[in-house]
C-alpha cells in the first residue's frame, strides 16, 4: 500500500500491474522467482519493484534464497529492491539494479514526480518566453537602425543631382 501511495502521489498516470506473492515462508521464493520470471516473458512493464516491508532476519528470509537471486540477475527488465527498512540488506538489494532503502523509497526511485517535471516545464517555458522576446526586441532595434540608413530612390537621385550639379559649378569656374 504504501508503494501504490507513494506512486498515486508522484504519478496518478502510471499503470501498476502487481504479481502478488507471498514474501515470507516456505513457499514465498519459488513465488517471488516465478512472478519475477513472469512478468519477463509477458513483457508488460517496463520496470519490477521487489519490496515488502521490515521484519526479522527470518521474515526476509526468502529474498536471501539463490532462487530470487538468479531471477533478478537474469531479468531483461530493469529491479529496484526494497526489501526491509534501511539497515537491512539481503542477496536481492545486492543483485538488484538498484538498491532501496525502503519500499517507498523504492516507489520514489521508479518514477519522475509530476509536480517537479511541471516546475521544471514551467522554468523552461518562462526562460524560452524571455529569450524570445529579448531577440524579437533586438531584432526590431536592428531593424528600426536598417530603416534608419535607407535612402528613398527618388531622394538619392536628388542627392546626386546635387552633387552633379556642384560638380558642373566648379568645372565652370575653372574654365
Amino acid at each position: 500500500q504504501d508503494i501504490l501511495h507513494v506512486l498515486k502521489r508522484r504519478n496518478p498516470f502510471i499503470k501498476v500491474i502487481i504479481y502478488p506473492t507471498p514474501v515470507q515462508g516456505e513457499l514465498a521464493a519459488p513465488a517471488i522467482s516465478a512472478a519475477i520470471q513472469q512478468a519477463n516473458a509477458r513483457h508488460e512493464c517496463d520496470l519490477l519493484i521487489v519490496a515488502r516491508g521490515g521484519g526479522s532476519l527470518e521474515d526476509l528470509w526468502p529474498f536471501n534464497e539463490e532462487s530470487v537471486a538468479r531471477a533478478i540477475f537474469d531479468s531483461l527488465l530493469p529491479i529496484i529492491s526494497g526489501v526491509g527498512h534501511e539497515t537491512d540488506t539481503t542477496i536481492s538489494d545486492l543483485i538488484a539494479d538498484i538498491r532501496a532503502a525502503t519500499p517507498s523509497a523504492a516507489a520514489e526511485i521508479s518514477c519522475q514526480d509530476l509536480g517537479q517535471a511541471q516546475q521544471l516545464i514551467d522554468t523552461i517555458k518562462l526562460r524560452l518566453s524571455r529569450a524570445m522576446l529579448q531577440k524579437i526586441t533586438q531584432l526590431k532595434q536592428q531593424l528600426q537602425l536598417s530603416e534608419q540608413k535607407l535612402i528613398h530612390p527618388s531622394e538619392r537621385l536628388k542627392q546626386h543631382a546635387q552633387t552633379l550639379d556642384q560638380f558642373e559649378d566648379r568645372c565652370k569656374q575653372a574654365m
